[in-house]
């Protein structure tokens, strides 16, 4: 698996997992098995709110139970007075879910593509830009001026925006005026 695919699957962002992996101190070799696993860590941490590590707990303990399982109570303390909070997962369909993501993942994140990327397909920053529509000449214009003028020039921008959304805010809308 690719490294985007992989973040596909887990529904996160591709700079979430290695943040994650690097706090937890892991090493991945992106493989459908491992998304099982950081799933569920990523489940606890980012939905449920759990510390990395004690998500780490709960998706090692979730994981020895058998895929099939319907409800298992997770993180139940041994202590009387903490017993009244535990986390309730639904095992079989977790892994429908990810079986599902994964699945797609593998299939939108795309091939993996061999080798360093090629060079010829890269353009020029400037070129998309005025390919885009920017002004470029107006930008390089304004990068002539001292940033004294420049920042008159914002100061006067700003004034003039908030003169007319005060305006405007005092006014009553078209439709409702002829009504």
């Amino acid at each position: 698996m690719t490294r985007s695919q992989f973040a596909l699957a887990l529904n996160a962002d591709e700079k979430w997992v290695e943040n994650a992996t690097r706090l937890l101190g892991l090493s991945l070799s992106y493989t459908p098995i491992e998304t099982l696993w950081i799933g569920l860590l990523r489940i606890f941490n980012h939905n449920v709110g759990l510390s990395l590590s004690r998500s780490a707990e709960l998706a090692t303990e979730t994981l020895r139970h058998a895929p099939s399982t319907r409800e298992v109570k997770l993180g139940e303390s041994t202590h009387k007075a903490m017993s009244a909070v535990s986390v309730v997962l639904d095992v079989a369909r977790y892994h429908s879910q990810h079986n599902a993501a994964l699945s797609s993942a593998l299939v939108l994140g795309g091939a993996r593509r061999r080798g360093r990327p090629s060079k010829g397909g890269r353009r020029d920053a400037l070129e998309r830009a005025i390919e885009y529509g920017v002004d470029v000449g107006a930008l390089r214009e304004g990068l002539r001026e001292s940033p004294a003028t420049r920042l008159k020039r914002l100061e006067q921008n700003a004034t003039f925006v908030a003169a007319m959304r005060t305006s405007a805010a005092g006014r009553p809308v078209s439709g409702a005026a002829s009504a």
